[in-house]
């Protein structure tokens, strides 16, 4: 892990960097809510306008100024665009699991590059923000999902009715956690 001069941590992998997210990823944020696919599992709609990417963006970077979570860019080393992003909605109080999040743009699905970043995220959870568990909650039909998961040994704990809400509907979540060993 890194520091950068804002205090935020830099986590690197073997072919990733998580860095802060800044107002010039809106672009590649908006392109990667714009796909359908992207968002299918996400319970929310498709953007449509650049101005949902700027505040998705912007409410990125306030999240780890307000104290309220943190949510890291992923990169390729090679390459500082942002290809997708994972982190930390909200910080809990001791005790309790923190929720975890995650996207990906569609190009960079089936190479390992989420399971990666949320190794990395997993780590920092535990070793640096000392969380005792982390948890996921995902659609049981994002199989995709699932198996990031289970490769960094988060263990399915069920599914809840009626635990997500989108649109007007009620949809059932899968709940996954993983504890610190």
């Amino acid at each position: 892990m890194i520091n950068s001069k804002s205090g935020f941590p830099i986590l690197e992998t073997e072919r990733l960097l998580l860095r802060q997210h800044r107002p010039s990823d809106t672009t590649a944020v908006f392109e990667m809510f714009a796909d359908p696919e992207v968002t299918k599992h996400y319970l929310v709609h498709p953007f449509t306008e650049m101005e949902q990417a700027q505040k998705t963006t912007q409410s990125r970077i306030d999240r780890w100024y307000n104290g309220h979570g943190i949510r890291w860019a992923i990169t390729l080393k090679d390459n500082e665009e942002l290809i997708g992003s994972c982190g930390y909605n909200k910080w809990h109080l001791p005790g309790e699991p923190i929720e975890i999040g995650y996207e990906l743009k569609r190009p960079f699905w089936n190479q390992g590059i989420m399971t990666e970043a949320i190794k990395a995220c997993v780590d920092y959870g535990f070793n640096v923000r000392k969380m005792f568990a982390i948890e996921a909650w995902i659609l049981p039909e994002n199989i995709g999902s699932a198996r990031v998961l289970q490769k960094v040994g988060f263990q399915s704990q069920g599914i809840k009715e009626a635990k997500g809400y989108f649109n007007g509907d009620f949809y059932d979540l899968e709940h996954y956690l993983i504890k610190k060993q």
